[in-house]
């Protein structure tokens, strides 16, 4: 329209203004993490020595005080409301029979919503999603905090990440998994990792966004251009999704998971035939003010003892997923929001309309969580500081002596 101003984008100019908010979310985000990290030098180490398993529960604690930080991050510097949607399945019988299919709106809390996911809480659980954004995996991230799982999550990245500092060393002692893209050796990598987690007695999440990248030109392309040699229909909103990695971690899991989560996420402000990784940036959403005031995220649950275990079943089997996906993207492009009843998704049981829950992305109590925070964090810093000063000068005079 004449006269409106242009939306800004993850391509707009950075203002000053923007300039001056993206250090402080830099000087906030990264002095936080370099805190965590230094402690995770100064302690994992020896504990690793002394009990591997102390070692691994200081480390979830490091996850949730991470989690604390970009919930408290997002919810400062780019403000946004979570909008849940879920299968009716997501409840326990009794709770779907007492609610008696009338809305299916959930209480909008954190209890209601720790009932979809409760026996993730129990067993852990696999998790895939669409991925649109790099802000997808803080948003999920976000949403298991909520569940109160946000100190077992595991994230599959890129290998040469492990090396970058403070970040790259912090993901290597959560024992997040990294990958070459070389299959022979990635295949081992996520067995041992998978042996890991059914080892041991933690409700970890495992998050897999089978696309392997976020939606883009190039990447659309390569998509559409596999879907015609194969013979799919041409996703809209989404990439066809790889299985082989997928499956190999499901199969490795299947005596602990009891079940697979399925995540459909959009973002408000978007329309379709959007990239959304122009829209909304992490540069953009932290930095330039242009974030989305909303973000949907439909929940879906299949029971893993349904799931084919063999590759062509498997690939079958994820393929009809994402078509599901990619028709759910479509209908929430045309509402604004992801479709409620039978009337607006035929998929959708005429008597069990959608669950729905709402809340914002904020702590209960942000100050209250990042004081406890800096509590536990200067508890094993301080003691560490005087500790290692104490070594190395003990250690600078036995040099010079010896000198």
């Amino acid at each position: 329209m004449a006269g409106q101003p242009a939306r800004r984008t993850n391509r707009s100019p950075l203002t000053a203004v923007d300039a001056v908010r993206l250090v402080a979310f830099l000087v906030f985000f990264v002095g936080h993490s370099f805190v965590m990290n230094m402690c995770q030098l100064a302690v994992c180490p020896w504990l690793q020595l002394a009990s591997p398993r102390l070692n691994r529960k200081f480390n979830q604690q490091v996850e949730r005080w991470f989690s604390t930080t970009l919930l408290v991050a997002t919810s400062v510097w780019a403000p946004t409301r979570l909008v849940l949607t879920g299968d009716r399945d997501l409840l326990a019988k009794d709770a779907r029979e007492s609610d008696g299919g009338s809305s299916g709106a959930a209480t909008a809390n954190s209890d209601g919503l720790r009932g979809w996911f409760a026996p993730a809480l129990e067993h852990g659980c696999m998790v895939i999603s669409n991925h649109q954004t790099y802000f997808d995996w803080i948003i999920i991230w976000i949403l298991s905090y909520f569940v109160r799982c946000h100190g077992y999550m595991k994230i599959i990245l890129k290998g040469e990440l492990k090396h970058v500092p403070v970040f790259g060393w912090g993901m290597y002692f959560l024992d997040f998994i990294f990958l070459r893209r070389k299959w022979a050796e990635d295949k081992a990598t996520l067995a041992g990792h998978m042996q890991r987690i059914v080892h041991h007695d933690d409700p970890a999440w495992l998050l897999i966004f089978p696309e392997g990248t976020v939606v883009c030109e190039k990447r659309t392309a390569i998509s559409n251009a596999y879907a015609d040699k194969m013979g799919f229909r041409r996703p809209l909103h989404s990439l066809l999704p790889r299985s082989s990695g997928s499956r190999v971690c499901l199969n490795h899991l299947r005596p602990r998971v009891e079940y697979l989560y399925d995540l459909t996420v959009g973002y408000e402000g978007l329309r379709s035939g959007d990239i959304p990784e122009d829209e909304y940036g992490l540069v953009s959403m932290y930095g330039k003010r242009v974030y989305p005031r909303e973000i949907h995220i439909h929940v879906k649950r299949y029971a893993v003892a349904d799931i084919p275990e063999d590759e062509d079943g498997f690939a079958a089997w994820m393929h009809r997923a994402f078509v599901e996906k990619d028709e759910r993207l479509a209908r929430f492009y045309a509402l604004g929001r992801f479709p409620h009843t039978s009337d607006e998704d035929p998929a959708i049981p005429a008597a069990s309309p959608v669950l729905r829950l709402e809340r914002p992305a904020r702590a209960n109590s942000t100050l209250g969580e990042v004081l406890w925070m800096w509590a536990q964090l200067l508890s094993i810093s301080i003691p560490a500081y005087y500790i290692y000063g104490a070594a190395l000068a003990g250690l600078g005079s036995l040099l010079r002596s010896l000198w």
